[in-house]
Formats: C-alpha cells, sequence, structure tokens
C-alpha cells in the first residue's frame, strides 16, 4: 500500500511539473555561422620563461609561458605573483614580500634597473638574500641582462649577498649561483 503512495505522488509530481508535452518533434532552423580569421580572437605566441622559487633554502628553477616578445616588466610581475597551484604542490614558495610591487623597470643592456616599492623593506635575513636572488637570477634570464640594480621607491638600496656583504654595485647571476639547487 505504501508503494502505491509513493508511486501515486510520483505520477502527480510528474503530470504537475508544468512540462508540455508535444505532439511530435519539433524542426528549427539554425543558420550555422563559422567566424573569419579577422574575427577570431587574437592570442600573441607564448615563449617559455625562467623563474626562480625558493624550496629548502635554495632556488629552483620553473618555467612559465609569458606572451611574446618577453617583457622584463611582464616577467618580473609573473615572478610577484608567487606561487602557483602547481608550484605550491611541488613545494615551491617565494621569499618576496607579500604587497610588494615593481614599480618600474628600465632595461639599458646588459644592465636591469629595477625600482620596488617600500613593501620589499619588510624582508630581512636569509629570507632577503633569497628574494634578491630570485629577482636577480630570473631578470638575468632575460636575453640581453646580466645584471640588476636595484631601487626602493625611487631611492638606490644596496642588496645583501649571499656572503652577507651588502652591495651598491649591481648583482648578476653568478653572485647567487651558489643558492641554486643543484
Amino acid at each position: 500500500m505504501r508503494r502505491l503512495r509513493v508511486a501515486g505522488l510520483f505520477a502527480i509530481l510528474l503530470v504537475g511539473c508544468g512540462i508540455p508535452v508535444d505532439s511530435g518533434p519539433e524542426i528549427f532552423d539554425l543558420e550555422l555561422v563559422i567566424p573569419s580569421e579577422e574575427d577570431a580572437p587574437v592570442f600573441g605566441d607564448l615563449v617559455a620563461m625562467s623563474m626562480y622559487f625558493v624550496r629548502d633554502e635554495t632556488l629552483v628553477q620553473v618555467t612559465r609561458d609569458l606572451p611574446s616578445p618577453p617583457d622584463p616588466e611582464r616577467i618580473l610581475a609573473s615572478l610577484f605573483d608567487g606561487v602557483t597551484e602547481p608550484e605550491v604542490r611541488a613545494n615551491l614558495r617565494t621569499s618576496i614580500p607579500p604587497g610588494t610591487r615593481v614599480i618600474s623597470v628600465s632595461a639599458e643592456e646588459p644592465l636591469l634597473r629595477v625600482d620596488l616599492s617600500g613593501e620589499f623593506a619588510a624582508v630581512g635575513g636569509e629570507e632577503e638574500v633569497l628574494a634578491v636572488s630570485q629577482i636577480v637570477l630570473t631578470a638575468t634570464s632575460i636575453e640581453g641582462i646580466e645584471s640588476v640594480a636595484f631601487e626602493l621607491d625611487g631611492v638606490p638600496t644596496a642588496v645583501p649577498l649571499p656572503d652577507g656583504a651588502l652591495s651598491v654595485d649591481p648583482v648578476g647571476a653568478d653572485d647567487y649561483a651558489a643558492l641554486i639547487a643543484p
């Protein structure tokens, strides 16, 4: 008896749900429009760029696909965006302090001048060495760039080297090569 009530309730719900019943199939006239090449969205070519992130207090090179041609400002912006979900799963992190922005980048090959926001000053000690090395190694992976000069809010600043010394001169990949994971 209970099954009969459930079946009856189901039938009432099905009939009363407002779905009209057609007497037969209905023919629709559809027009297929194939967009021309001019209408297609334009996506630039991608180029694989090297970036460096931290794992176990060493630097690990990763590759990200960025729009071509490689632009130092775009590359550093991607680095400053931090690690992606797959990179987090690979136990990578960044030492660049949250909120740090690239104010300006100017390339005077072989030198790249990078002006960072004051938030960068929040990092210190070994984390600062790692953060600077992330920037230097990423920047010097750009064709034609061999060294990086740093500024904080428009003022030239010294950066730490792995041995603890400070450099007011531009720094290059060789200065931080010892921090790259084998």
